[in-house]
């Protein structure tokens, strides 16, 4: 798989954030007001008793919790406190399954403005132009005003397109802004995982022709074998919301339902622990994703790949992979 060998010469190890440096292939578990059981502040709260080191929250959620100052107050206490790498999206997919027509970006900057954050997403246009240059100019201009609004805090691009036109579009971005990273949801990637991985691949391909390494963060990839597979694609970060919608079967690195934990013989900490069903099930999540993504990192750093597609996929799958990264 001559890709694997050439992308691991060439891609970064790390990306700087704060005065630190977080270890790639990253994963940001993502806390949200949708299609969650309990509330972003709670979901806040219970990441940072974990001493989870990085996470993403949405800004519509820090505008529209019950008591936006405490939230605010308790976020600008992390940073004092030097403690966990907050990364912070529009808030567009809240605003968009709560029908909420208010949220615009002016609001967006008003919660970028209260410097809550160490990374920020742009405000996000998910209809834009077809035409991949226009698009590009617009998601410049997005990411600028709200760049303006905040100095302690990089805001990223994100770009919606189809995926033919993805290489063309990142490309135009990258001419105007020189970014160090872009934002991809992954559901623009392709209708199935071997089309997403095609595309990261060829997305990847593109970018190392640059002089500088850009970086390569996937929206809405929180399962595991994505992880794997997408990393190894050339993306270097994530945010999901699998880890507190589901549960991770540790041996096979699938997911159940989140009220199907005692299905899995998993001798973890937390599942031995005294806490409560939910906690048990979120530190469970938590302990499985950071030793998940080290053992990504850890194959990368030794150029064993290969050894953990054999390890955790079926041979004929792993052909299939083969013959994408030995063009």
């Amino acid at each position: 798989m001559r890709f694997l060998v050439d992308n691991n010469n060439k891609r970064s190890r790390y990306f700087p954030v704060r005065g630190k440096a977080l270890k790639l292939p990253v994963y940001f578990p993502s806390i949200s007001s949708v299609k969650t059981g309990l509330s972003p502040f709670s979901y806040f709260r219970i990441l940072k008793s974990l001493n989870q080191p990085h996470f993403l929250i949405s800004a519509f959620d820090i505008a529209r919790a019950r008591n936006p100052f405490e939230f605010i107050q308790e976020l600008h206490q992390n940073q004092a406190d030097d403690g966990a790498i907050v990364l912070m999206d529009s808030g567009n997919y809240e605003s968009y399954w709560i029908r909420d027509k208010s949220w615009d970006m002016k609001a967006f900057n008003a919660v970028l403005a209260e410097n809550v954050c160490d990374l920020a997403f742009c405000y996000d246009n998910q209809f834009p132009d077809k035409d991949p240059i226009k698009n590009a100019e617009a998601v410049v201009l997005s990411t600028r005003e709200s760049q303006s609004t905040i100095n302690t805090a990089s805001v990223i691009p994100i770009i919606h397109c189809d995926k033919s036109r993805l290489n063309e579009a990142v490309l135009s971005l990258h001419a105007q802004t020189n970014a160090l990273m872009v934002s991809i949801p992954e559901r623009i990637l392709g209708d199935g995982l071997i089309e997403r991985i095609t595309t990261v691949t060829n997305l990847r391909r593109a970018l190392n022709q640059l002089d500088n390494y850009v970086y390569i963060h996937l929206l809405g990839t929180g399962n595991p074998l994505s992880l794997l597979l997408l990393s190894l694609a050339g993306a270097d970060s994530f945010d999901g919301l699998e880890w507190c919608q589901t549960v991770v079967n540790t041996q096979t690195a699938t997911l159940y339902h989140f009220q199907q934990r005692e299905l899995i013989l998993d001798d973890c900490n937390f599942c031995k622990s005294d806490l409560d069903y939910t906690l048990k099930t979120l530190g469970h999540n938590l302990n499985f994703y950071n030793h998940w993504m080290n053992k990504i990192q850890s194959a990368m750093d030794h150029g064993a790949e290969k050894d953990l597609l054999k390890e955790w996929l079926d041979p004929k799958f792993v052909m299939e992979l083969q013959k994408i990264w030995d063009q």
